[in-house]
């Protein structure tokens, strides 16, 4: 579930238009499309506010603040770093370095500390615990310092993007004043990013990095051409960060169950596996930062090959023009599927006790018993070329589960339960043995899919701490 939050606070800047981006909240808010609306009315103070703030955020989805100004950012930057830890790091796109603290600030405002403060050197009451590390920071489009600022940068070593690991977890904050020749900000500066660089930056973060949260403030209006622009712009980097963490869940599931022949072209993964009938094993997967790629590509590809020309649309919700131009080619869809995710620590706590479930290290015993428990071992023949660490979880033979694990996720794949011992609690030993074989690789997240029609299925996942991350669905003709 996709929510705005519009925090309409305007008392940490004392910009002349400040007052205006009380009517610039609402105006970004109305951008965002498809989310659920929460509007946080301002305190007497900002620590009012910012109280009224991390009451009103959502546990679960995805989230984008808009402001307001900068100040706004301090409760969802901290509610992201409480609930990801050191693997979060914060972009901050802004003109201005907003690492004054209370003694270096020429102003006093606060938007003008609120990284600092997001860092642990706050006005009393706008700090929050824990705090940043400098680290944990990468700055881009900055080129307004105050000498308090740069000196701070050159202490910490505060960088860019290029100090961003490959595993880490981003919050990405946008004040529109980074953009070169906007006009409705408090402080414009010279020299910006065009709406295009900024978008194309966003994407490639997205391409490689699960996007927790995104953060766009600042917004005065004051010219026309300015909406025009943030009317395009606000909606494409809202569904750029939001698929962020659906693609990096479809990416390792990718890798987890590898296709024979593999190709990234014209905003394609095309697949293909001779001899395997999964539809996984055999279509494309449209890549990041595309929204309508050439179907053309994806026709070619599997001609040439022999078989249907199959996508799978996923995640579903973020390719609805994707999939109503495959409708209009006369596409049929097929598999409908939802894509649910868990703590592992979570899973154990409900799971319990695995009652004799585990891993089983002895490969050549893996076929034996795919076919006790559902009389079939085709999946092997994926299954050996599989390069993350994968191991099978058995009960006896009444029921296998496969994990496969990569960068701090577990996918779950294969669960499977002989038909004599169902409803006996095997599916739940299971996961309990992979949740604690997860854990113990260090991988603290989870996912699987499951067809959006078994419901029964659902129920077993959603008590064990499962919700659901995406859907997906594939379409197909001939």
């Amino acid at each position: 579930m996709r929510t705005v939050v519009e925090i309409p606070q305007w008392q940490g800047s004392l910009s002349p238009t400040a007052p205006r981006l009380v009517e610039g909240a609402a105006r970004l808010a109305a951008m965002v499309p498809g989310a659920r609306h929460v509007r946080v009315e301002t305190g007497d103070t900002l620590a009012e506010t910012a109280e009224r703030v991390r009451r009103a955020l959502p546990e679960d989805g995805f989230v984008v603040t808009v402001g307001g100004d900068c100040g706004v950012e301090l409760e969802p930057v901290a509610a992201a770093l409480r609930r990801y830890g050191d693997r979060l790091n914060l972009v901050w796109f802004d003109a201005h370095g907003d690492l004054n603290s209370p003694a270096t600030s020429p102003s006093g405002a606060f938007h003008g500390m609120i990284l600092r403060a997001l860092l642990g050197e706050g006005p009393p009451g706008l700090t929050p615990s824990p705090a940043l590390r400098p680290d944990q920071v990468a700055m881009v489009g900055t080129r307004s310092l105050d000498p308090g600022e740069a000196a701070y940068i050159e202490r910490t070593g505060i960088g860019g993007l290029s100090t961003l690991d490959d595993g880490a977890i981003l919050y990405i904050h946008v004040d529109l004043d980074v953009l070169d020749g906007i006009r409705s900000v408090g402080y414009p500066e010279p020299d910006g990013l065009s709406a295009r660089a900024l978008t194309e930056a966003v994407a490639a973060l997205a391409a490689r990095h699960e996007i927790a949260g995104l953060g766009i403030t600042e917004y005065a209006p004051s010219d026309p051409r300015d909406e025009e622009m943030l009317r395009s712009l606000v909606p494409e980097l809202v569904r750029l960060c939001a698929a962020s963490r659906p693609w990096q869940v479809e990416r390792r599931a990718a890798a987890a169950w590898p296709a024979l022949h593999v190709e990234e072209r014209d905003g394609w993964l095309l697949r293909h596996t001779p001899g395997v009938h999964r539809r996984r094993s055999n279509s494309a997967l449209p890549l990041p930062g595309v929204a309508v790629p050439s179907v053309q590509a994806v026709e070619d590809f599997c001609a040439a090959r022999g078989i249907p020309a199959t996508v799978q649309v996923s995640p579903a919700e973020h390719h609805g023009e994707l999939d109503a131009l495959l409708a209009a080619r006369g596409y049929t869809t097929a598999g409908r599927t939802l894509v649910m995710t868990a703590g592992t620590a979570t899973v154990l706590a409900a799971a319990g006790d695995p009652a004799g479930a585990g891993p089983v290290h002895d490969r050549a015993r893996w076929p034996e018993l795919f076919q006790a428990v559902n009389g079939d071992a085709g999946d092997m023949a994926v299954i050996e070329r599989i390069r993350p660490e994968a191991v099978l979880l058995a009960k006896d033979t009444s029921g296998v589960a496969l994990a496969v694990t990569e960068d701090g996720w577990t996918g779950v794949f294969c669960m499977a339960t002989h038909p004599d011992h169902r409803r006996k609690g095997v599916a739940r030993a299971l996961l309990a043995a992979l949740a604690r074989w997860s854990e113990e690789r260090g991988a603290d997240r989870l996912y699987l899919q499951v067809e959006a029609d078994n419901g029964a299925a659902r129920a077993l996942y959603e008590g064990l701490g499962f919700t659901a991350s995406h859907g997906y669905h594939y379409r197909s003709r001939a």
